[in-house]
């Protein structure tokens, strides 16, 4: 009965592949405790590379994105590869149609388009004539650029509004490679700071507050960010339910980032691709995310 019980377990695994990247070959370590979660629910993963030459893609049943941090870099060679993954009809979490969307932040522009509040934005195309005096008139004392393809704060810029001539010519080489955003400062980051809604399978999970360090307005782990556990109101979290319902299909995890500003949830992004989940934050978060990661690939 036991050999009879072992062969059906084995019968009925499931084998998927963690993506990371090659800065990152061992997983982050605030992920790693997902693997014997995985082996608990005799689900074999392996930590694998997405840009790894001679990965036999098909020998997994589905594609965990998690630590792919070196996509912005590589933007030609990553879209190359998801088109790979879409044809070989390899499943993957996020789905390739909601990466592919989610890796440029111009999305912003189709969800203010739905009546989503964001933070105010001026998007701007690829250009080789870089025009960045629209600040004179929007009066914006302090702006943020950044590309719009971009993780942990990329080139990203603070800046004077009275400097934009300054800017305009440092980022004029890169506005002809990328699509940038230009948006005002925002003081709440710094005064009450950013919240991260995140989302398994479309149901809310747990939320998080985030806090730049002193001298500094980001908020990520890496300049020195903190987080800690937060209970957002109900009205917050609707808001950010109406948000993902406007991205169809499936969608194993989302991470709705944003501030208040007079009473008001305002999008400042939305993370689909490989964002900290803030496991830590929430003890039941990483049981909630494998649950839906295996109820979404069975």
């Amino acid at each position: 009965m036991l050999q009879i019980a072992i062969l059906a377990a084995t019968a009925n695994s499931m084998k998927i592949a963690i993506l990371t990247c090659e800065k990152c070959p061992d997983l982050a370590p605030r992920d790693l405790h997902l693997l014997p979660l995985l082996a608990q629910r005799n689900v074999q993963a392996d930590v694998v590379i997405w840009s790894a030459p001679l990965v036999d893609w098909q020998a997994y049943d589905g594609l965990l994105f998690r630590s792919v941090w070196d996509y912005h870099l590589r933007a030609g060679a990553f879209n190359n590869w998801l088109s790979r993954i879409e044809q070989l009809q390899i499943k993957t979490l996020n789905p390739v149609a909601i990466i592919r969307q989610n890796q440029h932040k111009f999305y912003l522009r189709y969800l203010q388009s739905k009546g989503v509040e964001i933070i105010p934005t001026v998007f701007i195309d690829r250009t080789d004539r870089l025009d960045l005096s629209v600040i004179n008139a929007l009066n914006w004392q302090q702006a943020v650029i950044k590309p719009a393809v971009s993780a942990s704060s990329y080139l990203t810029t603070l800046f004077a509004g009275k400097d934009w001539q300054k800017l305009q010519t440092e980022y004029g080489p890169v506005a002809m490679q990328r699509d940038l955003l230009l948006q005002p400062y925002m003081p709440e980051i710094i005064e009450t700071g950013e919240l991260s809604l995140v989302f398994f399978n479309r149901t809310y999970s747990h939320a998080v507050i985030k806090r730049a360090p002193q001298g500094d307005f980001r908020v990520q782990a890496e300049f020195g960010g903190r987080h800690e556990m937060y209970k957002p109101q109900a009205s917050v979290i609707e808001t950010a339910e109406n948000i993902i319902s406007l991205i169809e299909g499936p969608m194993l995890y989302a991470r709705v980032d944003g501030l208040l500003k007079d009473g008001r949830f305002l999008l400042m992004e939305l993370e689909m691709l490989e964002p900290d989940l803030y496991f830590d934050a929430h003890s039941e978060a990483s049981a909630r995310y494998i649950d839906a990661a295996i109820a979404m690939l069975g």
